[in-house]
């Protein structure tokens, strides 16, 4: 189904009203129950390692480490938490690093592994795949996938290394000369990338904690060989790269365990989040760019917290001494789904809330 950009949203929320709203938000879960419960109280189903909602928020799809040798993308209907009413893609011979869908039609996705080489574009409604790219032609192991905001390209990072794979997001054609390589060994290995909303610039962080910005031609998919800027932005690698919905700020997550809001516009570093011991593990945008959560790799809680003024809002509670490897806000509205503790995924906020 095609996606049209004037999908309505819900009203923003005003920050002095956040964490009444949080705080009353239920969490539910969706649980695959594979096995008997184990003694902390959760099935012995794997646990989740990357999700990411579609483009109206009517699915969600969530991938978890391999269930009985078998790698699974497991695609959610969030009104329904029993899985009898989720469906599953199957394809992939190793473990699945990453999953991303398009933002111009709600039933396309894609995935990547680093394990298989591959890069699979799917159809979430038909449950079948539409096109594979096998990556180890241009020497690339994928772990990251995201497609550009006009759903026309898709932006692949590999393992390690400097280089970067951009393809078409229907034939998965390698665009232009072929793949992107940073000439400055110096600036350390190609951790995260996004396009901007604008869709003219492409940011890359690095291992170094540096982030460069290239220009980047929509038309063709090409990369600026220089780039235009090169922002020391933090002191160890670039876990995390997010552009808000609004286009005004550049959110990075380091493993200096600092989170920066950057201004778009000036390139300039506006705010910090410096409260937490432990690596940034994932950094979310609200649909109104005015909140963002944040996980770290340790067992601390996730924050939400409202990003022009810099105050945490909310933590949302958790009953177990996991990490959190993966969160995203619903596009549209203030759900947040997370992964990380046993038993399967959680959204904060339900199909019964306003909001």
């Amino acid at each position: 189904m095609q996606y049209q950009s004037t999908i309505l949203t819900h009203p923003s929320l005003a920050r002095d009203q956040a964490s009444t709203f949080f705080r009353t938000q239920r969490t539910r879960e969706y649980r695959e129950q594979l096995g008997p419960v184990t003694p902390r109280g959760a099935s012995s189903s794997s646990t989740l390692r990357t999700i990411a909602w579609n483009a109206l928020g009517n699915r969600i799809a969530a991938v978890s480490s391999p269930i009985h040798g078998t790698h699974i993308i497991r695609i959610w209907n969030p009104e329904r938490a029993d899985s009898r009413y989720s469906t599953e893609l199957k394809g992939h011979t190793g473990m699945i690093d990453c999953v991303a869908w398009d933002p111009t039609f709600s039933d396309r996705l894609v995935s990547c592994s680093a394990a298989d080489g591959m890069v699979r574009l799917w159809d979430a409604r038909l449950n079948r795949t539409l096109q594979i790219f096998r990556s180890g032609t241009v020497g690339i192991e994928p772990v990251f996938v995201r497609f550009t905001p006009d759903g026309r390209w898709l932006v692949v990072s590999g393992q390690r290394g400097r280089k970067l794979l951009v393809l078409d997001a229907v034939t998965l054609q390698v665009a232009g000369a072929g793949a992107f390589a940073d000439s400055r060994p110096q600036d350390g290995d190609i951790t995260r990338a996004a396009v901007t909303f604008s869709g003219d610039v492409l940011a890359i962080g690095y291992s170094t904690g540096v982030v460069k910005l290239h220009s980047f031609d929509p038309s063709t998919g090409e990369i600026g060989k220089d780039p235009l800027v090169s922002l020391n932005a933090h002191r160890t690698s670039i876990t995390c790269l997010e552009f808000d919905p609004c286009g005004r700020y550049m959110a990075l997550g380091s493993n200096d365990s600092l989170v920066s809001i950057w201004d778009v516009q000036e390139l300039v570093c506006v705010r910090t989040f410096a409260k937490y011991s432990q690596a940034i593990k994932c950094i979310s945008m609200s649909f109104d760019g005015a909140y963002m959560a944040i996980s770290v790799e340790g067992v601390e809680p996730i924050e939400i917290v409202h990003v022009e003024s810099g105050e945490y809002v909310y933590s949302v509670p958790r009953s177990t001494a996991f990490h959190v490897p993966a969160l995203e806000w619903h596009p549209t509205k203030y759900w947040l789904a997370y992964a990380g503790d046993p038993g399967g995924l959680k959204i904060v906020g339900t199909p019964d809330d306003r909001r």
